[in-house]
């Protein structure tokens, strides 16, 4: 099974995983700018990678 994870600061802390069936790239586009915004505005970097862990 596949998952979108959203990584703060260059793999320091994941704050999120995401599976990849059922969330979009959009969709995760929609939870990052809804749910990581304070991070965004503190000038953290979110990344997005994939994962295939259980």
């Amino acid at each position: 099974m596949s998952f979108w994870e959203i990584i703060l600061d260059n793999e320091k802390e994941i704050l999120g995983r995401y599976n990849q069936e059922y969330f979009t790239e959009q969709k995760i586009g929609e939870i990052i700018k809804k749910l990581y915004e304070q991070e965004i505005k503190q000038g953290h970097n979110l990344t997005i990678r994939l994962s295939k862990k259980d």
